[in-house]
């Protein structure tokens, strides 16, 4: 399978020095989704966040989701509008189910970010238009197309996984990109998940072990999960 550098940037690092970033590279993707969607789907997802005491009355002082809203903040962003993830996941498991979106793959890692409380994104590694991934803040010159349109500011103060001026993810994990997101057709992926304070650590470690195993039970061929931190913000995910 191909390998993918992933770094944090310095900026990043200094604004969150609790800041962990882990990704895993799976192959086999097509037959993998073939054979997921004809699993059963989990039906516990919503329990699984009433056991760690998130509500929907209460989704956005959970500890963990309180973190995200801090970041989003640190973009220059209204955290009520643009909810990480995390948030949007919960709050839509509680109000009506976990998301589905027609995309066996898709739907299995956003259940696992779901019931984690972790972000987690999934990337065609072909469709990508350079071969590393940064963690960085937005520059002049970007180009994102966000899946469903909106209003997604690059601003120098938001931060955006970016394969060279392309933004494959705004404001950490608010938003994917419709260019190079996860389709039918994608055989090899690139799953990417972060955490900014060090109580979100664990969080994201299990959803990683977590979706790894499902893509593995799947039949998916599945790498590593390799981590960057504040110390070693230079990775190769393979």
């Amino acid at each position: 399978m191909p390998s993918f550098p992933v770094r944090i940037a310095g900026e990043i690092v200094e604004r969150h020095p609790g800041i962990l970033v882990g990704g895993l590279v799976a192959s086999n993707l097509r037959a993998a989704a073939a054979t997921a969607a004809g699993l059963p789907f989990p039906e516990d997802t919503a329990l699984a966040l009433v056991n760690q005491d998130v509500t929907i009355e209460l989704v956005a002082d959970h500890p963990l989701i309180r973190d995200w809203r801090a970041a989003i903040a640190a973009c220059g962003l209204k955290p009520s509008t643009y909810k990480s993830s995390p948030e949007q996941l919960a709050r839509r498991a509680l109000k009506s189910g976990p998301v589905r979106t027609g995309l066996a793959l898709v739907d299995l890692y956003c259940e696992v970010a779901t019931r984690h409380l972790a972000p987690l994104g999934g990337y065609d590694v072909d469709r990508l238009p350079a071969p590393a991934i940064d963690l960085r803040l937005a520059a002049a010159g970007d180009h994102f197309a966000p899946i469903g349109g909106g209003d997604m500011p690059l601003t120098d103060r938001v931060a955006v996984y970016a394969a060279g001026a392309e933004v494959v993810c705004w404001a950490y994990n608010c938003r994917d990109s419709r260019d190079t997101c996860l389709t039918e057709g994608t055989d090899t992926g690139l799953f990417l998940g972060e955490a900014v304070t060090a109580r979100q650590h664990g969080a994201l470690r299990t959803a990683l072990d977590d979706l790894a195993g499902r893509l593995v039970a799947a039949g998916a061929v599945v790498g590593a999960v390799v981590f960057a931190d504040a110390a070693h913000p230079d990775i190769a995910i393979s």
